[in-house]
């Protein structure tokens, strides 16, 4: 079964059409393949992806990208060799002091992985160290018939992290792009290509907690992970980038059997935001879980949540989304559910809320359920709330001021997502939340 073949699921393509856009030149296409050193199969992805974009355009929503100068984005970003390792200003990039000052544990856990088996670098240097490994399961997840982001990232994609575990390993740290040797921070059209084979565990840290700035406040990246039988893969992304900064995303899982793929999903800058993680379970007694909070202020405008689509007797999946809005901010909360004739015995859960904590922001649910077989048990709850006179009455009865109190529910909602990722994160999470609420409530 080819991704073609799943059913309908929920894409950026949203009611109002498509409109043309120009998309990158063919030279400039196959210049960056050229600079990068590929192989000739990475060249004809790249173009067919191109020609893809050109020819179906991108939905309505996302006529902006016609305004983007795609080339000046490129060839402003210098594209140096596949292995390079060369580390940029500490200054310069959010996270490396940190990394700078504990590089011994950085570099032992590094020779920890290698003497494993363990294969995590960047992927341009993962196509040039192991081309085959990389032919085997890039775009196998992620297609760039998706969609026209999936498209726009095939043709584009400068750099990224690859993750391959082999069997049966458990990596026990998790595994963030800081750690690989050719990290240089965040790059415009990002993919990042993860790879669990059977039996094994590993987690991955996407992002980080400061604010995060791209070319022409621009990032189109694709997240490909495939859970082999018996794997289970955690993927952690704390999105803050800019709030000048359109982020599109395009996630995707392909589980196997008695594997299990864990969301979490953590979203708090940006100016546009598109990002609905999916998860095919492929295989029977798979598994998927999503746990999501986004925090929507001024200026801001999001669309978030995850599919589950079931393929396979006896899966199961939930969804947790959450987000809150404020000082004007806009947030639709995407939830979908699919079963295929023939995945019998399956169970999903969806819960979903919204809070908005004053008149001018707006939030709203897009739930999706389409089920093609007779015995499957879909559960739903969701609420859309503002922050009510009678809360703030009782706390306050208490000793609590207003906006302690707004702050106390906020970090609440935020809790049912900062429980899964590390400490240290949490942490800073907490604490870019208060700084955004201390300028936008009270």
């Amino acid at each position: 079964m080819t991704t073609l073949d799943l059913p309908r699921t929920a894409t950026p393509e949203e009611p109002g059409g498509f409109v043309p856009i120009d998309g990158p030149t063919e030279g400039l296409v196959r210049q960056l393949s050229t600079q990068q050193g590929e192989p000739d199969w990475m060249l004809r992805h790249r173009l067919r992806a191109r020609d893809r974009l050109r020819s179906d355009g991108v939905p309505a929503w996302a006529a902006f990208l016609r305004d983007v100068d795609l080339d000046g984005i490129i060839r402003s970003d210098e594209v140096t060799s596949p292995g390079s390792s060369d580390v940029p200003d500490a200054a310069l990039i959010p996270g490396f002091a940190a990394l700078e000052a504990s590089e011994e544990a950085y570099r032992n856990l590094r020779q920890d992985l290698a003497s494993r088996g363990v294969q995590f670098r960047g992927l341009r240097s993962a196509l040039a160290t192991t081309p085959d490994l990389v032919r085997t399961h890039f775009a196998s997840v992620v297609s760039s018939d998706d969609s026209p982001l999936a498209a726009l990232n095939a043709s584009l994609w400068t750099g990224g992290s690859f993750l391959y575990v082999p069997p049966r390993v458990t990596v026990d740290v998790p595994l963030q792009a800081e750690i690989r040797e050719d990290y240089a921070g965040v790059e415009p059209f990002e993919r990042n290509v993860i790879i669990a084979d059977r039996g094994s565990d590993v987690t991955y840290i996407e992002g980080c907690t400061a604010p995060v700035y791209t070319p022409d406040q621009l990032h189109v990246s694709a997240i490909e992970v495939i859970a082999m039988p018996g794997s289970r893969v955690r993927y952690i992304a704390l999105q803050n980038f800019s709030k000048q900064v359109d982020n599109l995303v395009t996630k995707r899982a392909r589980v196997y059997e008695g594997a299990r793929i864990e969301w979490v999903d953590v979203n708090l800058g940006s100016r546009r935001a598109w990002k609905v993680p999916r998860a095919d379970l492929a295989g029977p007694d798979a598994t998927a879980e999503f746990v999501g909070f986004s925090l929507a202020g001024k200026g801001q405008d999001g669309s978030v949540g995850a599919e589950m689509v079931h393929l396979a007797p006896r899966t199961r999946s939930r969804i947790t989304n959450h987000a809150v809005v404020h000082g004007g901010g806009r947030a639709a909360l995407r939830s979908g559910v699919r079963v295929a004739a023939g995945a019998t015995a399956v169970v999903s859960s969806i819960e979903w809320s919204s809070l908005m904590l004053d008149s001018d922001s707006r939030a709203q649910a897009v739930p999706a359920i389409e089920v093609d077989e007779a015995d499957a048990e879909i559960a739903q709850s969701g609420t859309v709330r503002n922050v009510g006179e009678e809360m703030l009455f009782y706390m306050s009865s208490r000793g609590v001021s207003g906006e302690e109190a707004r702050r106390l529910v906020v970090l609440g909602i935020a809790g049912i997502a900062m429980k899964r990722i590390p400490v240290e994160y949490a942490v800073e999470v907490d604490r870019l939340i208060e700084l955004e609420l201390g300028g936008g409530i009270g």
